[in-house]
Formats: structure tokens, sequence, C-alpha cells
């Protein structure tokens, strides 16, 4: 007569068993940068995209390289995966919290210009800037298509998964909220240091993602889910497009349009929003623990008591 199966009890996991840790998780996006750079480079120089095509050569870079680099990533995060890696919905209810986190882009665009001031960059690089400017900007319908499915899909979605589901839930555990929120976001701005190499151009990201990565990172903290982060990351990509297409019929001095800063009533208002949705979304995440717990009942059979194999 068989036995009936009798749960078996885990012992908790402990913040240091959690994957990825802090040197884990630098390693992983300078592993990140340089798959999605290799992978971006080899489509270029393979003749398949034209070389004009930057967008395009950089979607497949991030959906291959940086895309190809969470997936493996992923499986190193203990069970239950879903959970831990935020592939799940998230309430109704944090959605205007989220819509008021949008106007930042103007706030960043401000500093922006205050280290064009504090920290002018020299004509060669300016030249550069401008010759890279000119070759993301969609000049076309198909280019256009292109860029928008780049900047509000692929980008956004992988960049969501890498670091906001795979990156911080370890972080996060192993390090509390605001230092693996922290972290998270200024590995966040590593994959997006600038190209040029102008001391202004290095600052100016540092403080745009730094302040983006941990308001995204912190819907994902409050929500449980990777997809707000998705949408932010979408909904600041789509307001930039539209305020570059629309500077002629909306032009906001400082922002898409010539001038040296932006209206203080905009940036005003800017801030109370984002003030507000930040502290809606704070007080949610304070409510979820750091860490998921592990599940200590599950049954199993009497014949795999013993199986501890890699793919059980």
């Amino acid at each position: 007569m068989t036995e009936p199966v009798q749960p078996q009890r885990s012992s908790p996991l402990q913040p240091e068993d959690i994957f990825p840790g802090p040197f884990a998780a630098f390693m992983l996006a300078l592993a990140g940068l340089f798959a999605a750079s290799f992978v971006a480079s080899l489509v270029l120089a393979s003749g398949l995209i034209e070389r004009s095509s930057i967008t395009a050569a950089m979607g497949v870079g991030y959906a291959l390289g940086l895309g190809g680099m969470a997936t493996l990533a992923s499986q190193r995060v203990p069970q239950p995966h879903a959970l831990r890696l935020g592939l799940q919905g998230f309430s109704p209810r944090i959605l205007g919290a989220l819509f008021c986190l949008l106007p930042v882009v103007f706030l960043v665009s401000e500093l922006d210009n205050y280290w064009k001031v504090l920290v002018p960059i020299t004509p060669e690089f300016e030249e550069l800037r401008q010759e890279m400017e000119a070759l993301m900007t969609p000049n076309s319908t198909y280019a256009l298509a292109e860029t928008t499915t780049v900047a509000l899909g692929i980008v956004p979605i992988v960049e969501g998964f890498f670091f906001f589901g795979v990156i911080l839930q370890g972080l996060v555990a192993r390090l509390g909220r605001v230092r693996g929120l922290f972290l998270t976001a200024v590995l966040y701005s590593l994959v997006h240091f600038p190209a040029s190499g102008a001391p202004g151009d290095t600052l100016v990201p540092l403080t745009t993602w730094l302040i983006l990565a941990a308001l995204m990172g912190l819907a994902r903290l409050a929500s449980g889910s990777i997809l707000p982060s998705i949408l932010l990351a979408a909904a600041y990509s789509a307001i930039h497009l539209a305020a570059d297409l629309g500077r002629e019929s909306l032009p906001i001095a400082g922002f898409n349009a010539p001038g040296a800063h932006t209206s203080v009533t905009i940036l005003i208002v800017s801030l109370s929003s984002v003030l507000l949705g930040v502290r809606q979304l704070w007080a949610e995440a304070l409510e979820r623990p750091t860490q998921l717990p592990i599940p200590q009942d599950v049954p199993k059979p009497p014949d795999q008591e013993n199986d501890d194999s890699f793919f059980s």
C-alpha cells in the first residue's frame, strides 16, 4: 500500500542566498552592456541593417544581448520565480501615482540646462553629439515606426526585466529597500553611460538616469510587478519623442524649444506632482516585504525526495 505523500519543509532562505548580490549585479550590468553593444555592432557590420539605422541595431542588441543575459541570470533567482521577478499584474490603485511621475521629464530636462551652464562641453563634443542626435532622429515614416518600436517596446521591456525584475529583487533582499533601489539606479545609469565622454555628457546622465531609474524601481517595489516600470519607461520615451516631433506646434522653452530654462510654473507643478506620486508609491512599498518567503510546505512524491538535480 502506497504511503501518503508528506509535505517536505524547506529551511527559510537567508538574504545572502538571494541572487544577485551587489558584485554579481555589477558584473551582470557590465556583461549586459557588453553583450548589447557587441550584438549591435555585429548587426551593423554584417550589413543586415543599414549603417544609418543605429536605432534598429540597438534594438536587436538589446533584445539578444541584454535580453539574453537577463534570461540566463533569471535562472539563478530562487523560487517562486514569477513573484520574485515581478512577472504578475498590479493593482490599479497605483495608476494615479504612476501618472503623477510623468512630469519628471521637465525636471530632469531643467537639470540638464543647469549642467550645460556649470559644465559646458567643448565645440568638438557638441558637434559629435549633434551628429549622434541626427542619426537617431527619424526622418521618414519607416524610421519613425522603427524608433517607436525600439524606444517604446523593446528597450523598456528588456530593461524592465533585467534591472527591475532580476537585479532589483536580489539587491533589495540583501541591502534593504533604499540601498537596493539606489544601487540598481546606479547600475541602470552605467548601461546608459554616454558615448561621447564629454564632462557635461557624463554628469547629465548620472542625474537623469539615476532619477528615472529610482522612480521606475520605486514603482516596482510598490506594485510587486515589473509592468509599472516598463510602462513608465515607455511613457518617458513617448513624451520625449512627441516633444521632438511637436516642437513647432507645442514649444516649451528649455525643454523642446530654444531657451535657457523652463518656466518656473511648469517646474513647480511638475515637482509637486512627482512628490505626490512618490509619497503614495513609497507608502505602498513599505507594506511589501523586502524578500518573498519561500513556500514551507511543498508536497513531494517519495521517489523524488532526494532528487536535487538542476532541472528538478
